[in-house]
């Protein structure tokens, strides 16, 4: 009886250490999102879970918002093996914490100067915004009359972009006049000079020109006042007087930001650690179309996924 009880208690032992090892060798993956509530975060999160095999746990820093402590100590736990940040916010925090382990980013503008003060070795993410190239050959494709596009954008958030997007414009014979402001104050002024020079406003995705839908309210009665069509990155603004939007799809994101996570876990090889978004979804206002007698050409309206009459 002795005996058999000192073997129960082996095996007892035994699987106690086993549990043990397992948990700790458990790969989870920390997902940190900027603010839980906000649309286009959880649809992106929402569809990467769906898509992702190993566990999760989520956090989101401004709903309530999280002390600096608490988050340091949160990314430093040794079970999450990779962190996906989901928000400017989200991502620049997770890079000053978790300089160790490996990290995706989505939803973050302006990715390439984010990056620049960290090490890159250990970050991975999908692109808010389409790369250059492809997004002027859309709207080359959706309207191959227009030449002359205006741009107001801030340093801060797309001076890199704009110096690629300048770039590739040069190939496809597409004058990009740009504006460039520091300060929301002098957007109206600004506004008002490059509507005079410009056949169409291209609203790009930047805080210090758009931060509001005041802002949008502006943009678009300057743009009305001026009969200049309005192409912009966001379906939503479609509503809004915006003539035609191309924006990333949310869903693919989260499926992108998934494979490479599933990827990283299962040390498979990453061809790509910055990829722009997969999936577009494109919305036409053909009341705006009629109004500024754009023509449309006919080939693209197959890609088109919203049409508002």
């Amino acid at each position: 009886m002795k005996r058999f009880a000192i073997v129960i208690f082996f095996f007892i032992g035994l699987n106690f250490i086993n549990t043990c090892k397992l948990s700790a060798d458990q790969k989870t993956v920390l997902i940190l999102n900027t603010r839980k509530g906000v649309a286009k975060y959880d649809t992106v999160i929402q569809h990467f879970r769906q898509n992702i095999s190993y566990p999760i746990e989520e956090h989101s820093l401004l709903s309530p918002r999280i002390s600096s402590k608490k988050l340091q100590s949160i990314c430093s736990k040794k079970e999450f093996k990779l962190i996906y940040c989901v928000g400017s916010k989200a991502c620049k925090e997770s890079f000053k914490y978790s300089k160790n382990k490996k990290i995706i980013f989505s939803s973050l503008i302006n990715w390439q100067r984010v990056l620049l003060p960290h090490k890159p070795d250990n970050i991975f993410g999908v692109s808010n915004e389409f790369n250059s190239e492809m997004m002027l050959t859309l709207f080359r494709l959706f309207v191959p009359d227009i030449n002359d596009i205006g741009i107001i954008y801030s340093d801060k958030y797309n001076k890199e972009w704009i110096e690629e997007l300048k770039s590739y414009a040069k190939k496809v014979k597409i004058n990009i006049i740009s504006q460039k402001i520091s300060h929301r104050n002098v957007f109206y002024q600004t506004m008002i000079n490059l509507l005079k020079k410009i056949k169409v406003f291209w609203l790009i995705s930047d805080p210090v020109v758009i931060n509001n839908q005041d802002h949008l309210f502006e943009i678009t009665y300057l743009c009305d006042k001026y009969n200049i069509p309005i192409f912009s990155y966001n379906s939503s603004f479609i509503n809004h007087d915006v003539t035609l939007t191309i924006s990333s799809d949310l869903p693919t994101i989260g499926r992108q930001a998934a494979t490479i996570a599933n990827d990283l876990l299962s040390n498979n090889d990453i061809t790509y650690k910055i990829q722009y978004p997969a999936g577009s979804f494109i919305s036409v206002n053909m009341s705006q179309v009629k109004k500024y007698n754009l023509i449309l050409n006919n080939d693209a309206f197959g890609l088109i996924n919203q049409i508002k009459e």
